[in-house]
């Protein structure tokens, strides 16, 4: 929590339970957007996130979520099991007030520490801190869990929360877009908003695509990607083959190839 504080995090206040409903009670109104935020409990750094709302506006989404939220459901559930259990979890906050800017550009700071901070200091809690805890003692097999080669998703990756793999059948192929599934949903943006794809490690091979959320009767987004898109995909897949969607940002993803159903 120290490590916090010298970086600029300051607490804002904590969450609890009144009459078995939960809230957050913060001791004043942070209206600035863009921000870090970080749950502590008895001086242990458990989650660290980033959101383009306010932070009154971010935590309502962990009050009462349903279980397609899958990164509010599950936070939510820590929160009540400790707070059922008497310990205290204390709301950090992180506001960028530096205005940082590269080239006329305005860096989001927030966005840029967030991976670098999960990274230092492995919140129990976040997903990622899980997985480097993990890698740092001992290397896993992906373990593929194949079922039809037409159905969207065939392959059951939890190693990372914000990877996934998708089958390419017939329309995936063809048609130039792909479904992203309920539990990677809240890493995407807005319906209609533009969405950067890195077609495989090449940094400069990349097109810029459309989030659709209202092509999937759920509103799950409906990637559509575009002529260079499938011109990539043709050349260099065949039907049924897998690829790899890294989410790098809410607006960036990465795609690379992962293992036929025929070599797994």
């Amino acid at each position: 929590m120290k490590e916090l504080i010298e970086i600029g995090f300051k607490k804002v206040g904590e969450w609890e339970l009144n009459n078995g409903v939960l809230i957050c009670n913060l001791n004043n109104n942070y209206p600035s957007k863009n921000i870090l935020y970080s749950f502590v409990c008895e001086n242990d750094i458990k989650y660290i996130g980033k959101s383009v709302k306010s932070i009154s506006q971010r935590l309502y989404g962990y009050r009462k979520p349903n279980k397609s939220q899958t990164t509010n459901y599950r936070i939510n559930k820590l929160i009540l099991e400790k707070l059922k259990n008497g310990i205290q979890i204390e709301i950090y906050l992180f506001v960028d007030n530096i205005g940082l800017n590269f080239r006329e550009h305005k860096i989001n700071l927030a966005a840029g520490l967030e991976d670098n901070l999960i990274s230092e200091f492995l919140p129990k809690w976040n997903y990622l801190g899980k997985t480097i805890k993990k890698t740092k003692k001992t290397e896993t097999k992906d373990k593929p869990n194949f079922e039809n080669t037409n159905s969207r998703f065939i392959y059951n990756d939890n190693e990372f929360e914000n990877n996934f793999v998708v089958a390419l059948g017939k329309k995936y192929f063809n048609d130039g877009f792909f479904n992203v599934r309920v539990k990677h949903s809240s890493f995407f943006g807005k319906d209609l908003s533009k969405i950067k794809i890195q077609l495989g490690e090449n940094p400069s091979n990349y097109c810029i695509g459309k989030v659709n959320r209202t092509a999937n009767t759920n509103q799950t987004p409906r990637i559509f990607a575009g002529k260079e898109y499938k011109s990539w995909i043709q050349e260099n897949f065949e039907r049924g083959d897998l690829f790899h969607v890294k989410i790098i940002e809410n607006d960036f993803i990465k795609l690379t190839k992962k293992r036929t159903p025929n070599n797994a």
